[in-house]
């Protein structure tokens, strides 16, 4: 990966028991620390965002480029995390269903500790994440291009929903 780890959003505890009270019950009755299931969640939706998102942005979005050079010459991708708008609410749900998801994919991978219950709530929570990743793709208003507003909203300009190639076809619009 050719960015380093950090946080995609600002997401907090605050937010699992707003979104999923029963995780965070969960979790405290295991006596669970949120940082790590948050910590390998942003890492994983980091990849996703490079790999997944970040082509299709630069598809949609003018002034993007999927490549970038470095001084040396050497050329690499252009996604630069720190220009995500982490108090954007796309990331912080993100960010949160992540953490819920992997949190009860490590419970239910424990043979010696499979619920029924567990692992109906993984299924949900994994629903959840996957819904959130299909808007991200199709909102696209949390990466500050133009790095003129650190805190969102971005700019008409960063959301230029006339070049997405899936505006009649493929996807349908979240908003």
């Amino acid at each position: 990966m050719s960015v380093p780890f950090q946080r995609i959003s600002d997401a907090t505890v605050a937010d699992i028991i707003f979104y999923d009270p029963s995780a965070e019950r969960r979790a405290s009755q295991m006596q669970v620390d949120w940082d790590t299931y948050f910590n390998v969640g942003s890492q994983e939706i980091l990849y996703w965002l490079e790999f997944g998102w970040w082509p299709q942005y630069c598809d949609t979005v003018m002034g993007a480029t999927l490549y970038s050079n470095l001084p040396n010459g050497q050329m690499i991708s252009a996604f630069n995390p720190n220009l995500l708008i982490k108090n954007d609410q796309t990331l912080i749900r993100l960010d949160t269903f992540m953490a819920t998801k992997i949190f009860y994919e490590s419970i239910v991978s424990d043979t010696s500790n499979v619920n029924s219950v567990d692992a109906a709530n993984f299924g949900h929570a994994l629903a959840r994440y996957e819904k959130e990743q299909e808007k991200a793709l199709q909102l696209m208003n949390f990466y500050d291009l133009n790095q003129d507003a650190p805190d969102g909203p971005t700019t008409k300009l960063e959301e230029n929903w006339v070049a997405d190639p899936d505006f009649f076809n493929n996807n349908r619009r979240w908003f």
